[in-house]
């Protein structure tokens, strides 16, 4: 009865986490609206990343219900960092000045430094992340190395935004 209970323990702890079995967050190039270059994962080493990938401005409000709380959160924990990254296909290239404005008017300025636009193809990301739908953002908790620690979709639910930040409260525990 005892091996019954912890096996179902441990089917229940898969499916609340989530994690993902040592996937590397895969490079991406970008431009923060701050105008720095940045190349992902790099710019996460050392910390504890929340990186939301949006491919639709349809999905502002998706990545905000995850982010205001994460920054809310953890906005002043050296350990952690976030990014939000527009994924735009290299089509727009050539109005990106015009694009990255927009956004620069748009978004407070405390989140330009954070906010990283990737102009460029996207097919081999919709195929490494596994992108079914272009409307939903994907959000990834990276590690101190850059690997994929957990994943989801979608707007963030209480209970998952909960989830989200008891693995991150976790993760800094041991760390710290």
């Amino acid at each position: 009865m005892q091996f019954i209970k912890h096996i179902i323990k441990v089917i229940i702890l898969l499916i609340m986490v989530q994690q993902v079995q040592a996937q590397k967050f895969p490079v991406i190039r970008a431009e923060t609206l701050s105008q720095e270059k940045v190349v992902f994962p790099e710019i996460t080493e050392g910390k504890i990343a929340l990186i939301l990938i949006a491919f639709k401005r349809q999905t502002q409000g998706q990545v905000d219900s995850w982010l205001d709380p994460f920054i809310e959160e953890f906005g002043d924990n050296p350990q952690v960092t976030f990014y939000e990254i527009p994924m735009i296909s290299n089509n727009w290239k050539w109005m990106s000045g015009w694009i990255d404005s927009g956004m620069r008017s748009g978004v407070p300025s405390y989140k330009h430094d954070h906010v990283a636009t990737y102009y460029g193809p996207l097919s081999e990301y919709f195929e490494y992340f596994g992108i079914e739908d272009k409307r939903l953002c994907y959000v990834f908790l990276l590690d101190e190395g850059g690997n994929i620690l957990w994943k989801n979709q979608d707007a963030a639910t209480p209970d998952s935004y909960n989830e989200l930040s008891q693995f991150v409260r976790k993760k800094i525990k041991k760390k710290g």
